[in-house]
């Protein structure tokens, strides 16, 4: 694992949060979502597709759980990289992935989502699940997903979303400022953590926004998939393929 040389003050938050509470971080995330980020999850990889062989970034890895399902997808010769800025949060994915029969089908790297430590190019997919909402530069890390795609890649982003009906949308808030709090400040003793939590959902664009976002980047065929109402959003934009060669002469 590598180290980080500069943080914003948004990403030492982030960094500072994920190293209390990643222990139960996937525990808590079970039961504050009643379960649903399981099939949020499945749905996300379905809709990244890799096929054996390929390469796979998996962006703000977390716990690992999502690039552990990529790579059932890409074995046995593929290849998954997931990256995340909390070496906390690495140590849990890699205690996930310790029953891997091949171990060469992931590699766990500490590095900054707005700054990736990857040559131009050098992924056939990329994934990002619950990242975009923690970065303070959201246009720069999706800029660093277009760059280490190669032409023709996919970028799959799973995060969570707002509810489009306004009376569910505003119980849906309501629910975010006080059901988490309370269930992470037993689980692990920091309520601050889950606080965060809501404010990053509030201060989050809608998924229409998003939409727009990865268009203004360069990004084709974008689409977004609202799960649960709305709760969450899947989106999946392509990076332009490379024109084919001019003829010689």
């Amino acid at each position: 694992m590598g180290t980080i040389d500069f943080l914003s003050s948004k990403e030492e938050l982030v960094f500072s949060i994920f190293r209390t509470i990643a222990p139960r971080y996937d525990l808590v995330n079970t039961i504050v979502s009643f379960g649903r980020l399981h099939s949020w999850r499945r749905f996300m990889v379905e809709k990244a597709a890799p096929s054996p062989g390929q390469r796979v970034l998996d962006v703000c890895c977390g716990t690992g759980m999502i690039t552990k399902d990529l790579a059932a997808k890409v074995k046995p010769d593929g290849k998954v990289i997931g990256l995340d800025l909390s070496p906390e949060m690495l140590a849990v994915a890699e205690r996930n992935l310790a029953e891997l029969i091949q171990k060469n089908l992931v590699q766990l790297v500490q590095g900054n989502a707005m700054a990736l430590p990857f040559p131009d190019g050098s992924f056939d997919c990329v994934t990002i699940g619950y990242g975009l909402r923690n970065v303070s530069d959201r246009g720069q890390t999706l800029r660093e997903l277009f760059r280490v795609l190669k032409p023709g890649g996919k970028v799959v982003s799973l995060e969570l979303a707002k509810p489009s009906l306004p009376l569910f949308n505003k119980l849906y808030h309501l629910y975010m400022a006080t059901f988490p709090p309370l269930i992470g400040s037993l689980l692990t003793g920091n309520k601050e953590a889950y606080l965060y939590l809501h404010c990053s959902v509030m201060s989050y664009p809608h998924q229409r926004e998003i939409t727009h976002l990865f268009h203004e980047i360069g990004f084709r065929d974008v689409n977004c998939s609202e799960l649960s109402w709305g709760l969450a959003a899947v989106h999946v934009g392509l990076k332009p393929a490379a024109p084919p060669a001019s003829p010689s002469p």
